[in-house]
């Protein structure tokens, strides 16, 4: 994951002394109708540590864009997820068919079927929860990556904006593609785990049917 690197700590600290300096210029360092630009010792100490504060600040936007630019796609090709809806779905299915055989059977085969079925709904009950776990990763993971990268970059411009310095590079753009990748994963955890619920919920029902029809169909 990206983090706030040290480097705006960098951004921060000299941003403050630069500031700093223009407080003292301003209040005992000329006359009082001097201007904080036409003061020569304003110029010459305030010009250095702005200058590298606003370098330090460009090359973070550039460094974090690049960074939103690969967590994103990272993002956008997380298929994780959707994945464990497939194979929870293939796992009901095959719950389904055992309960659907076990109901044609004879009663001999009773308890052998109620055991199938029960040995399908501990499947699905298993990748119920896998999902759900990787629902968490993906919120820590890759969703948490982006979101932090776009964090770093308002800070970045914030510092910019700061300094009196314009942005060397372009963001909207890509902010734009972060933000809707971050959108777009919550959308699909949210269908999916709805989704994931429902199957889970009817693993459960044939859990329970299954079992009251050996009981009721046992020689």
């Amino acid at each position: 994951m990206h983090q706030f690197t040290r480097s705006r700590l960098v951004v921060g600290a000299v941003a403050l002394s630069a500031l700093t300096v223009l407080a003292a210029a301003g209040c005992g360092g000329g006359s009082a109708g001097t201007p904080f630009n036409g003061n020569p010792t304003f110029q010459q100490q305030m010009q250095p540590n702005s200058t590298a504060a606003a370098q330090v600040a460009q090359q973070n936007l550039v460094s974090d864009l690049a960074q939103l630019k690969k967590d994103a796609k990272t993002l956008t090709k997380d298929t994780t997820v959707p994945g464990d809806l497939t194979t929870l779905s293939a796992a009901l299915t095959i719950e389904d068919q055992d309960w659907q055989q076990m109901r044609h059977d004879s009663c001999s085969s009773m308890a052998s079927d109620a055991q199938l079925v029960v040995f399908d709904a501990q499947t699905v009950s298993r990748d119920a929860t896998s999902l759900q776990g990787d629902v968490g990763g993906m919120h820590t993971g890759d969703i948490a990556a982006v979101s932090n990268d776009l964090a770093n970059i308002q800070n970045d411009l914030s510092a910019l904006k700061t300094l009196g310095t314009t942005p060397q590079v372009t963001t909207a753009t890509q902010v734009t593609t972060g933000t809707k990748a971050t959108q777009g994963a919550n959308h699909m955890i949210s269908s999916v785990s709805k989704s994931a619920n429902a199957l889970s919920a009817k693993g459960t029902q044939y859990l329970t049917s299954a079992q009251q029809w050996a009981k009721q169909h046992t020689c």
